[in-house]
């Protein structure tokens, strides 16, 4: 028996520097992240919320080098409000092929959602999908390319304040692209994987109303409500919304007056317009002046109504089926060659493709990574869309650049 006992413990022991080996190579395993996932969750967990002028900063400090190691030079264009735009292309090269995304976000630094979590085969956090997992997507697709002459053909762009209609850097976007005819932004896809062949425009306005204030139980007669006439415009101009030609009206934000005891001497209200159709904007935004002008609060002592007025803040233009025709018809053919099905569909928020589309450019939207939540604390990518999208967008811009 103690023979027998000694060879067990000597093969026991034997085994014990492969098993160890076995061990730690298996834990290894488990624990690699491939580099795309590294680089996302460091930007992830930068809270650039587009107001939060030392996030998108830093977020850039982690991209740029990013970009320069594939031969790319970098230039920052200066902005309003601290706000900066990256233009990045090969020196000497001649830019056919724009690629477009932006690194703000809409989770500002008081958002409680701010970090980087796996679960399963999703990935939760502010801006995974809309869009920083977009913009190193972009990055793996230049990677394909490194050290070619079609490295020369790519123009690269990424902004900072898309999640507000991009009121610093639609301008100088425009200019910069002035000899480039198609782009490429790297929106998330539609959950399920379609792709945005239109999308609606995005018009912000606030309409405001002045009255008077005064005691609400001892002079009430001497006051004009400026809640009360507000209150009728908003009825009003929410009915004008035509769903039919995806032309939607929403009041989203109303404030006015100080305290309950006082006559309501200001309100406003913040109005979002989505329209596909100039035409159809135009038509609406003559029918909201009629009802700015017209008065339903009037004061018979005082002789007086409130006054109003209307304010466009910021306007996002839309982007047509027309824009988008060519470029989906070669992602079609990418499809076939990558043996995934391709679909587009219209949807109702604006993207910076818009502004590209006014340039005459041809335009394909939703070619980022995507899975689900987006603008919510369950904003998730779904993991494996990533490589899908990569192998998708790299067929396709073979396509292109033939």
């Amino acid at each position: 028996m103690g023979g027998i006992r000694n060879n067990l413990q000597r093969m026991v022991v034997g085994l014990l520097p492969t098993f160890a080996a076995s061990v730690m190579s298996g834990s290894a395993g488990a624990q690699a992240v491939p580099e795309w996932q590294t680089l996302l969750e460091r930007i992830v967990n930068i809270n650039s919320g587009t107001r939060n002028i030392e996030g998108l900063e830093a977020v850039r400090q982690v991209l740029v080098p990013e970009f320069e190691k594939l031969g790319l030079a970098v230039t920052t264009h200066e902005l309003e409000d601290g706000h900066k735009l990256l233009s990045m292309t090969v020196p000497g090269g001649t830019p056919e092929l724009l690629l477009m995304g932006h690194i703000d976000t809409v989770f500002g630094k008081e958002s409680e959602f701010q970090r980087y979590e796996r679960r399963g085969d999703s990935i939760y956090g502010p801006g995974v999908i809309d869009m920083k997992a977009g913009i190193v997507l972009m990055l793996a697709l230049l990677q394909a390319y490194e050290g070619s002459d079609q490295l020369g053909k790519f123009m690269v762009l990424i902004n900072d304040d898309e999640e507000i209609g991009s009121p610093y850097s639609n301008t100088r976007v425009k200019e910069l692209v002035a000899d480039v005819k198609a782009g490429l932004v790297f929106e998330p896809g539609l959950p399920g994987g379609a792709v945005v062949t239109s999308h609606s425009g995005v018009h912000w306005l606030t309409l405001t109303v002045e009255g008077k204030a005064a005691h609400a139980g001892l002079e009430p007669e001497k006051g004009i409500n400026a809640c009360v006439e507000l209150g009728d415009k908003v009825v009003r101009i929410s009915k004008l919304s035509n769903p039919d030609s995806n032309l939607l009206v929403n009041v989203g934000v109303i404030e006015g007056g100080t305290k309950p005891n006082i006559v309501c001497e200001t309100a406003e209200a913040g109005i979002d317009v989505r329209f596909v159709e100039k035409d159809d904007l135009q038509k609406v935004l003559a029918e909201f002046q009629t009802i700015t002008d017209q008065m339903v609060v009037y004061n018979a002592l005082l002789g007086a109504a409130p006054t109003a007025s209307l304010k466009a803040v910021v306007t996002l233009p839309s982007t047509p089926p027309s824009s988008t025709e060519c470029l989906y018809g070669l992602l079609q053919i990418a499809g076939k060659k990558t043996n995934q099905e391709v679909s587009g569909e219209h949807v109702g928020y604006g993207t910076d493709a818009g502004h590209l589309a006014e340039t005459g450019m041809e335009v394909l939207v939703g070619l980022g990574p995507y899975g689900g939540g987006m603008h919510t604390d369950e904003e998730r990518l779904v993991v494996s869309t990533y490589q899908e999208r990569l192998d998708l967008t790299k067929a396709l811009v073979d396509e292109i650049l033939k």
